[in-house]
């Protein structure tokens, strides 16, 4: 490949849209864009995206008037471009990537071992209350809240008024 110097005539043509300059433009920085892009990035498709995203930018920014001063740092140009195009796949790459294989263990179905634990312990309190409690009220309490009896019939059964419950 044969470097080439720009001149402000081929700066123009590219930024007037002459599509024989912007084919060479494409050429010429497609083949240096592949080589710099293949080194640093796995995926076929991205370096495509990449280059693709870079000639979009670099035209735009011609065509705006705006991001070379003179023709001869057309190549600097472009390659900047492309090295904020490549930050940019690295960044949005760094957010999107897929966890560890051997990283962070998924929570396994079931119950959870911190509230099982906690569950057991106040039941362990409640017997030893309710071993404290006369085997009648034992007895009430057992039949409201373990059996669930309505009242009137907890009353009959244990030979109390509504006004014990």
């Amino acid at each position: 490949m044969e470097f080439q110097q720009f001149t402000s005539e081929y700066v123009q043509r590219l930024t007037s849209g002459d599509s024989e300059t912007e084919r060479h433009f494409t050429d010429y920085f497609g083949e240096l864009l592949l080589i710099k892009l293949r080194r640093g990035v796995r995926c076929p498709q991205s370096v495509e995206d990449i280059r693709q995203e870079t000639f979009l930018r670099v035209f735009r920014a011609l065509r705006n008037g705006r991001g070379l001063t003179s023709p001869e740092k057309l190549g600097a140009f472009v390659y900047g471009v492309c090295n904020n195009v490549l930050s940019e796949h690295y960044r949005t790459a760094s957010r999107h990537a897929p966890p560890p294989e051997r990283g962070i263990d998924p929570p396994q179905p079931g119950p959870d071992p911190e509230a099982e634990f906690v569950n057991e312990e106040r039941k362990r309190w409640v017997h030893q209350i309710l071993e404290k409690l006369p085997a009648n009220d034992r007895q009430i309490l057992r039949l409201i809240f373990l059996e669930e009896i309505e009242k009137d019939e907890v009353c009959r059964i244990c030979h109390v008024d509504r006004n014990y419950l």
